[in-house]
């Protein structure tokens, strides 16, 4: 465990916020750790052609605060023992969960995911695929429907470059001692590295859990995307675990985001790691 043991939960009183901060509050009571709820009030300035009236967030700061204050409540009597702390912000909802992510290097940070759609979608994007590779936090993507999150089933898409295992510490600590299957899926096109790096990989996700069953289930495709999707909804693991490269500004050009992708298709809750 990281010695701040901060689980980061971001919170917009929707639904799927909701729910992802039920998943956030068992984590951190599992794992001994301070939940951290965090919401950011934004609007925008508003002008019509006689007068320009600018948005004030103080009333919506207090009424979020007190809504804050009452679902805290909820979550201490639901899981007792669970040091929780809040804040509310105002300000451009990504650049501040960002510079809030990086202040307090939680080791975790649990997000819901909320469907966007038509205009609103265009103008405001997703906040979770725009936070990958943004910040260093491992983060959780919680879907829509999820209160409990489940453990007994785990895949970790594996890329085949490297035998290291360090990346995956967070899910250590998540899982503890739970008996669970976790498996590393590979979709690869002889790939030289893969074979090379495959038995030093056994061996260093076993060592790393040594109380999960572990194993490696490799798939042959050209379309390593598409092989991949067909693979995970087969399996329908209860969580899914992707690398997130940081990439530079100019290297995102080029680069595809296999851990977004991941997000788009999958019907269980996504980890993020790098």
């Amino acid at each position: 465990m990281k010695p701040n043991k901060i689980v980061f939960a971001a919170h917009d009183f929707s639904l799927s916020s909701r729910n992802s901060l039920e998943v956030a509050a068992a984590i951190a009571q599992k794992t001994g750790s301070k939940l951290f709820i965090y919401h950011v009030v934004s609007s925008s300035v508003l002008a019509d052609s006689e007068t320009v009236y600018t948005y004030s967030p103080d009333l919506d700061i207090k009424k979020a605060s007190a809504l804050m204050r009452r679902g805290i409540t909820y979550l201490k009597k639901k899981f007792s023992g669970v040091p929780v702390a809040f804040e509310v912000d105002y300000g451009f909802l990504v650049p501040m969960m960002s510079s809030k992510i990086e202040e307090l290097n939680p080791w975790l940070t649990v997000l819901g995911v909320k469907k966007r759609t038509g205009m609103d979608k265009v103008i405001f994007g997703d906040t979770c695929t725009t936070l990958i590779g943004k910040v260093k936090s491992p983060m959780l993507v919680i879907p829509l429907n999820y209160k409990a999150l489940k453990l007994n089933s785990v895949v970790y898409g594996w890329d085949g470059k490297s035998a290291e295992v360090h990346q995956l510490n967070v899910l250590r600590d998540m899982l503890g001692d739970d008996d669970t299957n976790l498996t590393a899926l590979n979709v690869s096109h002889y790939d030289d590295a893969v074979d090379k790096n495959a038995a030093a990989f056994r061996f260093a996700l076993k060592k790393m859990f040594p109380n999960q069953h572990t194993d490696l289930k490799q798939v042959m495709g050209l379309d390593k995307e598409v092989e991949f999707e067909k693979a995970v909804k087969k399996m329908k693991p209860d969580v899914l675990v992707v690398y997130a490269h940081h990439y530079s500004v100019w290297q995102n050009i080029f680069h595809k985001r296999f851990s977004r992708y991941a997000l788009k298709f999958s019907q269980s809750p996504v980890l993020v790691v790098a």
